[in-house]
């Protein structure tokens, strides 16, 4: 029997961006004694929690061969809805309800129109970026809503026990759609969309259902968290979430999600995230200007499509 050696270019393709990650954990230990802190680890948890959740709906929609640019608006946009209610005296509990519909609503006419007129994600998103943020601005005339009740803040500064309630939603919600995407027939349809859609056509899959539903369940993601963000501080802020949708995207990418579709795991994701969020944190305590980090997230988003594309190539 023929023993398999051991290839090391397929290991190192296959695994460069994690290898990264702990290079950049390593470096970034040597370079501040602030990195390796429990408070500064949970600090870059907590920073990601939140977005990690719009990530969760960014995966699935790039899983099924879209795109959506307008997650960071529809954040916003459920931030100051969400607020405003709260302000007019309506219970906290109708701000929720009422921040997640609005999400799910947005996303199921994105998604309609995608699927329906057969137009390109990218396209409709991007005019919707524009739409949605200028909408939250034009409702609260780009100040912030504040004075919400301190109640409302404990939703997103609470604890429960060492842990903070932001991590437990984020678990708890990829725990939820990880079972979805892993063994339920909605979850292998998104594969299936986006790896062929003439061969799920044929395979008697609702095409147009299946890329609505994506952009709706993304929709409603991002409703809970414009709630979390304004829970967590304290306000509905119109120009919240700024340029999410690249930090999401980024995130899928580095976690091995396919920009083509039809291949991503949503564990990935998380590590991607992290990723993310450990290079931002570490950018900031070495003192990089904000301009800079710009330039350097965008450098990695651009290294990731590329190594992305070569694992592709390499697979075919």
């Amino acid at each position: 029997m023929e023993k398999k050696s051991f290839d090391i270019k397929k290991f190192l393709m296959k695994y460069v961006m994690y290898l990264f990650l702990i290079l950049m954990c390593i470096v970034l230990t040597v370079a501040s004694d602030k990195f390796l802190t429990v408070t500064n680890l949970m600090t870059i948890i907590k920073q990601i929690s939140i977005q990690s959740i719009v990530a969760i709906g960014m995966t699935m929609i790039i899983i099924s061969g879209n795109i959506d640019l307008s997650v960071g608006s529809l954040v916003a946009l459920c931030s100051v809805s969400g607020a405003m209610i709260m302000n007019k005296g309506l219970p906290m509990i109708a701000a929720v309800i009422a921040s997640v519909i609005i999400g799910a609503l947005v996303g199921f006419i994105t998604g309609g129109v995608t699927a329906k007129l057969k137009l390109h994600s990218f396209l409709v998103t991007l005019s919707l970026m524009t739409a949605l943020r200028g909408l939250a601005q034009t409702m609260t005339n780009g100040r912030p809503v504040a004075g919400l009740p301190s109640a409302f803040g404990k939703i997103a500064s609470a604890s429960i026990g060492p842990v903070p309630l932001l991590v437990i939603y984020m678990i708890v919600l990829y725990a939820i759609f990880m079972y979805v995407m892993k063994y339920t027939a909605f979850g292998r349809s998104i594969y299936a969309v986006g790896s062929n859609q003439e061969s799920a056509r044929l395979s008697g899959i609702n095409i147009e259902m299946v890329k609505t539903m994506v952009f709706v369940i993304s929709g409603a993601l991002c409703g809970i968290a414009g709630v979390l963000l304004t829970a967590k501080v304290r306000s509905g802020d119109p120009t919240c979430a700024n340029a999410w949708e690249m930090d999401t995207i980024a995130g899928a990418i580095i976690g091995g999600t396919d920009m083509n579709g039809g291949e991503g795991k949503l564990g990935g994701t998380i590590i991607g995230l992290l990723f993310v969020g450990i290079l931002a944190n570490g950018m900031v305590l070495l003192g990089v200007s904000a301009y800079m980090q710009s330039v350097i997230k965008g450098l990695v988003i651009f290294m990731a499509v590329i190594i992305n594309s070569i694992q592709k190539r390499s697979q075919g």
